[in-house]
């Protein structure tokens, strides 16, 4: 019997004294994902059971949609402590996976002061810095000396997202400072804070893209990074695990994008259903099948070629699997160091001729490789040669393109991924080949 059965057992027998020293062995993330298999019934007495501080880390870590279920099937007077005890990005977070109807329920249970809070943070797209940070961050005037600094860090250590970093305002509240927790408590008490802080503050601005904030967090190694407003007013920070989140969810959505299937980042794809996912990849898969349609053509005109060498036959499959390989390989690396900010679209050129150099070094080892092959096989040079040099040919153009349509299509201001994955490898079997033909023809004298 595995552990969801055993906890279904005891809920069963209505056990709350086995099930509370039971759940008291396991992590709040495992808790949480017994919430997959457990009916909506199961999952309230569950909840139910859960010590108040372990039912918050709990309720972090569900999904949007068993989160509203359990909030809005608790009582409101216990629901609004717990949401007061999540982190507040994360109450945003959750708000904006919601329907309007929802979100309304949800805000229904939080106070007045904390619904503006809310509302503030959700104007800001939700893949902004604005729409990642969190307003419970600490910041003091530059004018408050170490010792009161600390006093008042103490009381408010509690409600804060980090206490690690103390950012330093002018009286109407820009941005003029960071002081570390280290140097807050080295200070000297008398001494002001605007006399040890750090003026060279890294900070982003509301509006600025989240990957921007993740890269900046990356390339620092920042545990929070402060959130601005155009007049450098403080409006919040970010903070590295919200960063983490952001690289996971890029880099799933980027993934997907590469195979023409995208959906949502922030949507349970094991809840998503056959026709959803039929319904996104269908258009590239629309657009493969008329490009294959292409490629028909192009094996067509040459039928005369295949007729009187049907041996060029036996190699069409390696040839355009090998460029469709390479092809998506560069494509994939153009994609991840454009998000990771190591690519720039500055020189395309410059990117398209390095991965073209890396193409070639393939295409000749493996040209040489199948040419040999095909003579073993079949007993003829030139069969051979022909074959050696479309594969050479195939793999160069293949890194080539796979570099510069993602290169191009963000150049465009476009997801360089969109341009990624089926449309590559569709645009490489037309022209891999149209020069495997071509080449025959010439070689071959066809």
């Amino acid at each position: 019997m595995n552990k969801v059965e055993d906890i279904r057992d005891i809920l069963e027998k209505n056990d709350y004294k086995k099930l509370k020293s039971i759940l008291n062995e396991y992590h709040p993330v495992d808790i949480a994902e017994f919430y997959e298999d457990l009916s909506s019934t199961e999952s309230l007495k569950l909840f139910k059971a859960l010590d108040f501080d372990v039912a918050v880390q709990v309720l972090e870590e569900m999904d949007s949609n068993k989160k509203y279920f359990i909030l809005t099937n608790i009582k409101p007077i216990y629901a609004s402590k717990l949401i007061a005890e999540m982190p507040f990005d994360n109450v945003a977070d959750f708000l904006g996976d919601l329907s309007e109807e929802d979100k309304k329920a949800i805000l229904s249970l939080v106070g007045e002061n904390e619904q503006v809070d809310l509302k503030d943070l959700l104007a800001y797209d939700k893949d902004s810095a604005g729409g990642r940070m969190t307003t419970e961050y600490i910041a003091f005037s530059k004018d408050l000396k170490a010792k009161d600094a600390l006093n008042k860090l103490g009381e408010l250590a509690l409600d804060a997202e980090t206490i690690y970093y103390v950012f330093a305002v002018d009286s109407e509240g820009r941005l003029v400072g960071v002081v570390s927790l280290r140097d807050l408590i080295l200070a000297p008490e008398q001494t002001p804070i605007e006399d040890f802080m750090q003026t060279d503050v890294k900070k982003v601005n509301a509006l600025q893209d989240q990957e921007e904030v993740a890269r900046l967090i990356k390339k620092y190694g920042f545990l929070a990074l402060p959130v601005v407003d155009v007049n450098n007013i403080l409006l919040g920070i970010v903070t590295v695990d919200d960063a983490m989140m952001v690289v996971e969810e890029e880099t799933t959505e980027d993934i997907l994008k590469l195979s023409g299937s995208d959906f949502d980042k922030k949507i349970d794809l094991g809840q998503v259903s056959p026709w959803a996912r039929a319904k996104r990849r269908l258009p590239w898969i629309l657009v493969a099948v008329v490009g294959e349609i292409f490629s028909g053509r192009v094996i067509n005109d040459f039928s005369a070629a295949l007729q009187t060498v049907v041996a060029l036959s036996f190699f069409i499959p390696v040839l355009m699997d090998m460029g469709g390989n390479v092809g998506t390989q560069s494509a994939a690396i153009i994609v991840r160091g454009l998000a990771t900010g190591e690519i720039n679209t500055s020189s395309i050129a410059k990117n398209v001729l390095r991965e073209a150099a890396v193409g070639m070094i393939l295409g000749v080892f493996n040209g040489l490789l199948v040419a040999t092959i095909t003579y073993l096989w079949q007993g003829e040079v030139l069969l051979g040669v022909v074959v050696g040099i479309a594969m050479a040919f195939n793999l160069t153009l293949a890194a080539m393109l796979g570099t510069f349509m993602p290169l191009l299509w963000h150049k465009l201001g476009h997801d360089p991924a969109v341009a990624s994955g089926p449309l590559i490898t569709t645009s490489l079997d037309i022209l891999g080949l149209f020069v495997y033909f071509s080449t025959a023809t010439w070689i071959l004298k066809l």
